[in-house]
C-alpha cells in the first residue's frame, strides 16, 4: 500500500509543483493587466492586446516582459517562499568559468545555421529580394530585446522549471519528452501552424533540453534560443509563423516541403536539417566541455568504448 501511494505521489508531485507556480503566474498576470488598464489613461498607453501583434515589436516587447518574464520570476519566488518553503529549483545562471563560452557558442550557432540556410536557398533560387531589399525602421531596434525576453521566459519555464522537476520524479527521458511536448503546445496559437511546424517545435524543445543537460545551466539554452529566433528573422524568414520587421524583405519561392511555406523554415525539411545540425554541434560542444574538465583535473578523457 505504501509503495502504491509513493508511486502515485511521485507521479503527481511535479504536476502539483508546476501547477502552483503556474497559478501564481496567472494571478500576477491578471494583476498586471488590471494595473495596466488602470494606469493607461494617465500614462497614455495603448493597452489593448489586439494591437500587440508581431508587426508592432515595441508593444510585443512589453507584452513579453510584463505578462511573461516578470510574472514568472515573481511566481518562482512566491511558490518557493510561501508554499514549499524550500528551494525547489537549481540556480539558473550560476557563476561559471564556461558562461562566456556557452553564450558565445549559442549565439554563433544560431547565426551559422541561418546564414547557411539563407545561402542554400539563395543558391537554389528559392528566395527573391523584394523591393526594396533592405528596410530599416525604428521597430528593428526592439527586435533583439523582444527575442531576449521571450527566450528567457520560455527557457526559465520549460527548461528551468519543468525539466528539473519532471526529471527528479519521472526520470530523464520522460522529463525531456513531456517538457518538449508542453513547449510545443504553447505554440498552438501561432499563425499558419501545421503538423510539420508543430513537430519541429517539439524537436526544438528536445534540442533546448539537451543544451541544458550538456551544460547544467541556462546560458547556452537562452543564447541558442535567442540566436535561433533573431537570425532566422534577420535573414528574412518567418519565426514560427510570425513575421517580424527584418533587414531582408524576401519572397520565398521554393517548394513548401523544404521551405515550410507560410510558417517558415521550421515547418519544412530544411528546418529539420538545421535542428539535426544543431543537435550534433551541441553534443560535440558537450564533449569538448567534458574533455576540458578532465584535462584540468589531470585525468584522461574517456573514449567511446569506456562510456556506458
Amino acid at each position: 500500500m505504501k509503495t502504491k501511494l509513493f508511486k502515485i505521489r511521485r507521479f503527481f508531485y511535479p504536476l502539483w509543483v508546476i501547477g502552483v507556480v503556474y497559478t501564481f503566474y496567472l494571478c500576477i498576470q491578471i494583476l498586471f493587466l488590471f494595473l495596466g488598464r488602470l494606469l493607461s489613461p494617465l500614462l497614455n498607453w495603448a493597452w489593448k492586446l489586439e494591437v500587440l501583434t508581431a508587426e508592432v515589436v515595441r508593444l510585443n516587447f512589453f507584452l513579453h516582459l510584463f505578462l511573461g518574464l516578470i510574472p514568472l520570476l515573481v511566481a518562482f519566488n512566491l511558490a518557493e517562499k510561501a508554499i514549499f518553503r524550500q528551494r525547489l529549483l537549481p540556480r539558473f545562471f550560476p557563476p561559471s568559468a564556461w558562461a562566456r563560452r556557452d553564450l558565445c557558442f549559442g549565439l554563433a550557432l544560431g547565426f551559422s545555421l541561418f546564414a547557411l540556410l539563407f545561402l542554400a536557398f539563395f543558391a537554389l533560387g528559392w528566395v527573391r529580394f523584394a523591393a526594396p531589399p533592405f528596410v530599416i525602421s525604428s521597430e528593428l531596434l526592439w527586435i533583439a530585446p523582444t527575442f531576449i525576453v521571450a527566450a528567457l521566459f520560455e527557457e526559465l519555464f520549460y527548461r528551468g522549471l519543468q525539466l528539473p522537476v519532471f526529471t527528479a520524479h519521472w526520470g530523464l527521458s520522460p522529463a525531456i519528452a513531456f517538457s518538449a511536448f508542453l513547449f510545443s503546445l504553447a505554440h498552438l496559437n501561432n499563425p499558419h501552424l501545421n503538423f510539420g511546424g508543430l513537430f519541429a517545435i517539439l524537436l526544438a524543445g528536445v534540442l533546448f533540453a539537451l543544451t541544458y543537460l550538456e551544460t547544467g545551466t541556462l546560458y547556452l539554452p537562452v543564447a541558442l534560443h535567442f540566436s535561433w529566433n533573431f537570425w532566422q528573422n534577420l535573414f528574412g524568414f518567418r519565426v514560427s509563423g510570425l513575421a517580424f520587421p527584418t533587414f531582408f524583405q524576401l519572397e520565398i519561392t521554393g517548394p513548401t516541403l523544404w521551405t515550410g511555406g507560410a510558417f517558415g523554415p521550421e515547418a519544412g525539411l530544411a528546418g529539420l536539417i538545421l535542428l539535426g545540425l544543431a543537435t550534433v554541434a551541441t553534443l560535440r560542444y558537450g564533449d569538448y566541455r567534458r574533455n576540458a574538465l578532465f584535462r584540468r583535473l589531470g585525468l584522461t578523457p574517456p573514449t567511446a568504448k569506456d562510456r556506458p
